[in-house]
């Protein structure tokens, strides 16, 4: 990527945060002037994750303009065993929440609800099976599978 495209996207990302912070306040300021629980959830929800985009924001433009992503071996492999009771109960959440989606409670704030956190239980299962997938390129003593082959034919 040349210099001038990394800048253009880490401008474009930090306009986005930007917004993430105005998006934050007018849910702020919508969430203070109304006491319906639904919409006080709603812009809760939407707080949240304005702050969370923020997190991943700041990630991909640090990514771009400090010491570049990686991760080893010697990173991962302690956590594969926590890594692999996480995606399992994220696979546990999501049958719980299509459970509780196949049922239709015929209330519409439920349903929406339940909706919601059933993309989001999907959202983090792909992430961490995203993050297995890394896992499992990694040779189990540490080492790449690649570079495990490679250095059997040495």
């Amino acid at each position: 990527m040349t210099q001038p495209t990394t800048d253009k996207i880490v401008h474009h990302f930090r306009e986005w945060q930007n917004l993430e912070n105005e998006t934050y306040s007018l849910a702020d300021n919508l969430q203070q002037k109304t006491s319906n629980p639904f919409i006080r959830m709603i812009m809760e929800v939407i707080k949240r994750d304005s702050q969370k985009h923020k997190v991943m924001q700041q990630f991909i433009i640090d990514a771009l303009t400090k010491e570049a992503v990686h991760l080893t071996p010697e990173e991962l492999i302690p956590l594969a065993e926590i890594l692999d009771n996480h995606i399992k109960a994220e696979a546990r959440s999501m049958a719980l929440a299509n459970a509780c989606a196949l049922e239709e409670s015929r209330n519409f704030f439920v349903d929406f609800v339940v909706e919601a956190l059933l993309a989001d239980e999907a959202k983090h299962h792909s992430m961490l099976r995203t993050l297995d997938h890394v896992k499992g390129a990694v040779y189990q003593y540490g080492q790449a599978k690649e570079q495990h082959i490679t250095d059997a034919f040495r």
